[in-house]
């Protein structure tokens, strides 16, 4: 009779390395081989089409799935009242200046304070599901946010909370 196989176990530092490294490689691949930004998607009005061009842009993706961008675009829009100038304003910044992705935030930071956080609301919205902060924080994608589609192949996250923050760090009894 054979015997189980142990499960592999990895350190927590190895994991978050090897996630970085694997996040890097879609920016590494949009920053040196794509445009600024990828052709417009037919049938969108012009500013779902910004925000879908600019979540493309900021991710490094290819393809983001067009219901979470829906999700993400209409939420944005009741929490910010000026969401869509912000997000017209920004293209506009990116295409006059030609500035890459991994140069933005410095750019925004020194030359548009204004629009300084409009890039990490929106990738907080793909990267974690969550739009928004503090009470007025929604989430709306756990699963299929990016963070965890970046490691789906080796980790599956549970679609259910454990129990109440802080539980996993109790030894199970």
């Amino acid at each position: 009779m054979s015997q189980p196989k142990k499960p592999i176990r990895i350190s927590r530092r190895v994991f978050l390395g090897g996630a970085l490294a694997a996040l890097s490689v879609p920016l590494m691949n949009k920053l040196l081989l794509s445009p600024v930004y990828a052709a417009p998607v037919a049938g969108l009005s012009q500013a779902k089409q910004d925000f879908t061009q600019l979540s493309l842009y900021l991710t490094g993706h290819d393809q983001l799935d067009p219901a979470l961008s829906e999700r993400y675009y209409q939420t944005m829009l009741q929490l910010y009242p000026d969401f869509t100038a912000q997000v017209q304003a920004l293209q506009a910044f990116i295409t006059a200046s030609h500035i890459d992705a991994a140069d933005l935030q410095k750019a925004l930071d020194t030359q548009q304070p204004a629009l300084a956080k409009l890039p990490r609301s929106i990738l907080q919205a793909w990267y974690l599901g969550v739009v928004g902060d503090g009470k007025q924080a929604v989430c709306l994608a756990y699963e299929n946010a990016l963070m965890n589609v970046a490691v789906r192949d080796h980790l599956n996250p549970p679609s259910y909370a454990y129990g109440a923050y802080g539980t996993w760090a109790k030894q199970p009894v």
